[in-house]
């Protein structure tokens, strides 16, 4: 990838925030729409805002889309002049020693959010239908945020000039701030495992202990994690 000045490392990232939101939220409204169409058909019409398990599902099933999508978009524009290893650094020193390293670390923030009870232990292992619904939705974050905030992100910040300070900061905040669900508290902690996630990216030079990591958590938190956004967006 060519050097980059700070407004486009800027402009870069900010897409990086808005677009998977943007997508996903356009997707969720038209499975909401879709629900009340088949309500309609079926003669059972129903007005007023559509209820929480509805919701629930439509965003499980589609907050994935606008984080593939984004890879794949970011992918197009920059494949002639970075590879898909370069661009959302994929490429492995050692794989094995990757996949522990982020075991390790998962492991890790599974037992700091159980302790907090943000989801107690008792909700993280229980497989149920809504565990179910939310499978696409977890594995999907656990590998496309971190391709895009651990990889095209802090490339982006590495391109316009930024140490290693900056790429863990700022791809910090950006992650936090594409959290803006979970409230204050929670966007604040966000930063902080995304941190955590840059540290042990520029370590390996690999997103993929972060990604192990990241997809091992959001399966023990999730879908618990959502409704308590659910809870906090209600008030």
């Amino acid at each position: 990838m060519q050097r980059l000045s700070k407004r486009q490392a800027v402009k870069w990232t900010l897409l990086t925030i808005v677009t998977p939101l943007a997508v996903s939220l356009f997707a969720a409204n038209a499975y909401v729409f879709a629900w009340y169409m088949r309500m309609d058909a079926a003669g059972t019409p129903y007005n007023g805002p559509p209820p929480n398990d509805v919701v629930f599902r439509g965003v499980m099933l589609t907050a994935g889309v606008g984080l593939w999508f984004t890879v794949f978009l970011w992918w197009l524009l920059w494949r002639k002049t970075c590879s898909f290893g370069e661009l959302f650094a994929t490429r492995s020193r050692h794989l094995p020693i990757d996949l522990v390293a982020g075991s390790l670390l998962g492991a890790g923030w599974v037992g700091v959010y159980g302790a907090l009870g943000w989801p107690p232990f008792s909700a993280m292992f229980v497989f149920d239908t809504a565990k179910l619904a939310s499978l696409p939705t977890s594995i999907s974050a656990g590998f496309c945020e971190e391709f895009l905030f651990r990889g095209f992100v802090m490339l982006v910040i590495a391109r316009a000039g930024g140490g290693v300070a900056a790429q863990v900061v700022w791809s910090s905040l950006a992650f936090g701030a594409a959290h803006f669900m979970w409230g204050p508290v929670g966007m604040l902690f966000t930063v902080a495992l995304g941190a955590s996630f840059a540290g042990v990216s520029l370590w390996r030079g690999s997103v993929w202990p972060a990604v192990v990591a990241h997809t091992l958590l959001d399966l023990c938190i999730e879908p618990a994690m959502f409704e308590q956004a659910m809870t906090y967006a209600a008030r």
